[in-house]
């Protein structure tokens, strides 16, 4: 009961958005929007699936005829309408359908980033492209903070596996088979649903973590440091994320130094993080103290980013975005310095954003003697020489 009052709430706050604008009907296509408005998981690929959400009338879903029964499962109040195959005869693609429905409504809704070959396809008096349930969805509601929550305490529970994984020589595909033990725990407590869940935990070695978007080699080691530990992950649609630079062994002065600026610069943004506080603030506080620090050449990317049904969406933390910040937001707060051939400082944490403040969400600890491995467990090392063997690394 709770999950279907919810997916109301969603769609009386959008038919509410499109009086705003004044729409007569709205078209949903994208694969999050379409789960987030009715929770069923489906996967398009050349099938296209839409939600034809008019002004005042219960929703029409366009689906595959192969979808239809899956889709009776539906939540909400709607109407279902099917469309043959793909390709089809004349009448029976999912563009006659379409078209078909939608030949009442004269100012029709549609996502900015709606599909090319879907827009050429919907004819009206007007159409406005904007993203409305796009912005619904940056405001998280209680029901989707708690299960957040519960993605936020399992990228915790990871991170604290990648540390007690880590020793000098692990190669890096150690990191990245610890989300195995995740994905088993779900299957066994019965809540996986392998469609809105993805895992990845990963360790970017010194000196790669230079590189925040690079791809390690499978046979690059950990070493001192400064690495780059992310617990990143999506469960049953939810999103959270998790970063830290730690160290192997007591880091240099030098490695102690720029790490300090690095928590300077996250102290600096989540100090003034609040509701009414604009995105394009939060990231010049942060990006203004590493410039006067001296670090100018050693950025490469805003401050932040929005988390929900994405581990990355809007709003964005940077200085391009000057939208005010609302209570119970979702971001993530993650400055960093990089220093090509040494490496990156970077912590990253999925942050609630509070009428006078902010909660985080992710709560591994973020200090350098929290961050400083100096011991490692003799079964982590043998299962890894284990796995180096069987990997020919």
């Amino acid at each position: 009961m709770l999950l279907k009052q919810e997916l109301i709430e969603r769609l009386k706050r959008l038919q509410q958005m499109m009086s705003v604008h004044g729409l007569d009907s709205y078209v949903i296509s994208s694969e999050e929007n379409v789960w987030y408005l009715t929770n069923v998981t489906y996967k398009p690929e050349e099938r296209p699936f839409f939600i034809i959400v008019p002004a005042k009338e219960k929703p029409i879903l366009i689906v595959p005829k192969m979808e239809e029964k899956h889709l009776s499962k539906v939540i909400i109040d709607s109407k279902i309408i099917s469309y043959w195959e793909y390709p089809s005869p004349v009448g029976g693609n999912w563009y006659d359908i379409l078209q078909n429905t939608l030949k009442r409504y004269k100012r029709i809704g549609t996502e900015t980033y709606i599909k090319s070959n879907i827009l050429s396809k919907i004819y009206a008096t007007e159409v406005v492209h904007v993203d409305l349930v796009d912005e619904i969805r940056k405001v998280k509601s209680p029901f989707e903070l708690n299960l957040i929550k519960k993605t936020a305490n399992l990228s915790d529970e990871s991170m604290e596996k990648i540390f007690k994984n880590a020793y000098m020589g692990a190669s890096v595909l150690e990191a990245f088979s610890l989300s195995k033990s995740i994905q088993t725990k779900m299957i066994k407590n019965k809540t996986f649903d392998p469609i809105t869940t993805s895992l990845l935990t990963a360790v970017w070695p010194s000196p790669i973590s230079s590189m925040p978007h690079s791809i390690p080699n499978l046979d690059d080691r950990l070493i001192s440091g400064p690495n780059i530990a992310m617990s990143y992950l999506r469960i049953n649609g939810y999103a959270a994320e998790c970063e830290r630079t730690f160290f192997l062994g007591k880091p240099k002065k030098e490695e102690e130094d720029y790490f300090k600026h690095m928590m300077n610069a996250r102290n600096q943004a989540l100090h003034i993080l609040k509701a009414g506080v604009k995105a394009s603030d939060i990231d010049a506080e942060a990006k203004n103290y590493l410039i006067k620090s001296g670090f100018k050449s050693n950025l490469l990317h805003r401050t932040g980013h929005g988390i929900g049904l994405r581990n990355h969406e809007g709003p964005w933390i940077a200085e391009g975005n000057d939208e005010i910040l609302k209570e119970n937001m979702v971001i993530s707060i993650e400055p960093g310095i990089y220093f090509e051939g040494v490496g990156g400082y970077r912590h990253s944490d999925t942050v609630l954003v509070k009428k006078d403040g902010y909660e985080l969400l992710t709560k591994f600890p973020v200090e350098l003697e929290d961050v400083t491995i100096t011991t490692s467990s003799l079964i982590a090392r043998i299962k890894g020489k284990m796995i180096q063997l069987l990997l020919g690394l």
